[in-house]
C-alpha cells in the first residue's frame, strides 16, 4: 500500500512539473518545489508564476502587430 502512494505521489510530481514547464522555473523547478510543497501546493504558484521569456516575447510581439 505505502508503495502505491510514493507511486502516485511522484506522478503528481511529474504532472506539476509538466503543467509548470513554460513558467520561470521550468519542468525541473516545479517538480522539485512539488516534491517539497506538495502537488497541490505547487500547482496554487503555478497560477501566479511568471510565463517563461520565450513566452512573454512570443505575447509581446503579437500585442505588437
Amino acid at each position: 500500500m505505502p508503495i502505491v502512494v510514493i507511486v502516485l505521489y511522484l506522478v503528481a510530481c511529474v504532472l506539476c512539473g509538466l503543467i509548470g514547464r513554460n513558467t520561470a522555473f521550468g519542468f525541473i523547478g516545479h517538480f522539485i518545489l512539488s516534491l517539497f510543497v506538495t502537488p497541490i501546493g505547487d500547482f496554487l504558484i503555478q497560477l501566479v508564476a511568471r510565463p517563461s521569456r520565450e513566452i512573454r516575447q512570443r505575447l509581446q510581439e503579437s500585442n505588437d502587430d
